[in-house]
């Protein structure tokens, strides 16, 4: 049997070297009252197009030899 690597490995393998070099945006109070709400702005979108991408990949038509 051979040990293939996936996309998806090399994906979270770079993923977990580089995330720890990676720093915070600086430039604003992260105790204000309007910080989460802000943050949650900024993750809104990526949230949306996971979604969306749940969505295409549910409803793609199936092969016939998968019915």
């Amino acid at each position: 049997m051979k040990n293939r690597i996936t996309t998806g490995q090399i994906i979270l393998l770079l993923t977990a070297i580089i995330s720890p070099f990676a720093s915070a945006h600086p430039g604003h109070d992260h105790q204000h009252w309007s910080s989460s709400l802000i943050h949650l702005f900024w993750i809104l979108p990526a949230l949306i197009a996971a979604g969306v991408a749940i969505h295409l990949y549910r409803r793609k038509p199936k092969t016939k030899s998968e019915q």
